[in-house]
């Protein structure tokens, strides 16, 4: 029998990742590009870059399938990226693009979503029941698998933790236009603005003394040098990472436990990824403060920066029934 191939796409909101794979998750090859370079008719360029991919490749083996895995929210059942509050463009219908290209099953899902299915069929997820991915990048998402399910939702978009409310207060709005949302305060493309309000309503007086001084005064600040700044023990910003960021890390967590009863959670993404000891430290110090439910085991994910194109392989080599039930059923 002729072995059988996968396109894995990663539509993120900084990199857009395409992929060449086996159905047991092997990547035989890996194009990456700048999500905004390619957004103003992303449809047709990830489409033709699939294309050219595949046909370097073919001697691997048949194509079985495309897995398109994309920040949301998403139209799963029309194949359609709705406006992603992140990134540069509107509906993108994706799906249709591809069935325009190939005669092979074409599946949409959620990145976060589709990285906690990598997670049950190729990573540390396999020994459980129920998992939970969250990614900590330029957003804040998560993929949820209750009792051996992955959820879905009536909509299709039942995992869209980043918009949990970590703080009444909305001392930060959300680009999504709502207040006190998980990502407004630690995705990776709002960090910078929560920082330099902390420091200019919070931590003023403390300015000075720290490295982030410089970043501030040229109005400069990045999430890579708050984090290097706190890993070389900067008071201020170990402070923000671990009591700002941190905690509200941990609120948002302790929702996704005290809401789903995970037996395990991992956690992937950019700052993640780039920054593991402190991350995980960050969100145990408080962790205790606001969950109700069993403590699941908390670790960085081993499938590492692939893990969504894992998952894009995974939707197609061993699609979750509730997905397959979702876009199927009629409306």
């Amino acid at each position: 029998m002729e072995r059988k191939v996968v396109l894995g796409i990663d539509i993120g909101a900084t990199k857009t990742r395409i992929c060449l794979g086996d159905v047991d998750g092997n990547i035989y090859a890996k194009k990456v590009y700048n999500t905004r370079e390619v957004a103003a008719d992303l449809a047709s360029f990830v489409v033709h870059e699939s294309m050219r991919l595949y046909s370097e490749f073919k001697d691997r083996g048949e194509l079985l399938g495309i897995g398109i895995a994309s920040i949301g929210p998403l139209d799963l059942r029309r194949g359609v990226i709705l406006s992603p509050p992140n990134v540069p463009f509107k509906e993108v219908e994706i799906v249709k693009a591809f069935k325009e290209k190939f005669d092979v099953m074409v599946l949409l899902i959620n990145d976060a979503v589709a990285a906690v299915w990598a997670e049950k069929q190729y990573g540390v997820g396999r020994s459980y029941e129920n998992v939970v991915y969250v990614t900590f990048s330029t957003g804040v998402g998560a993929g949820i698998i209750v009792d051996g399910n992955l959820l879905i939702g009536k909509d299709g978009n039942a995992h869209e933790v980043g918009h949990i409310v970590v703080d009444y207060s909305g001392f930060m709005r959300c680009r999504c236009g709502g207040y006190g949302h998980w990502e407004a305060y630690c995705g990776g493309i709002n960090i910078p603005l929560f920082v330099k309000k902390l420091l200019n309503e919070k931590y003023k007086p403390h300015i000075l003394k720290s490295m982030l001084n410089e970043d501030y005064s040229s109005d400069n600040i990045t999430v890579e040098k708050l984090f290097e700044y706190a890993n070389k023990g900067d008071w201020l910003a170990l402070k923000i990472v671990e009591d700002e960021i941190g905690r509200l890390n941990a609120a948002g967590l302790a929702s996704i436990i005290n809401c789903y009863d995970p037996e395990i959670i991992l956690i992937g993404g950019g700052i993640a990824l780039n920054n593991k000891e402190i991350v995980i430290k960050s969100i145990n110090k408080h962790l205790d403060l606001y969950v109700t439910n069993g403590k699941p085991l908390i670790r960085i994910t081993s499938l590492g920066e692939d893990v969504v194109l894992k998952g894009a392989i995974a939707i197609i080599a061993k699609p979750p029934h509730t997905l397959l039930n979702y876009v199927n059923r009629a409306v």
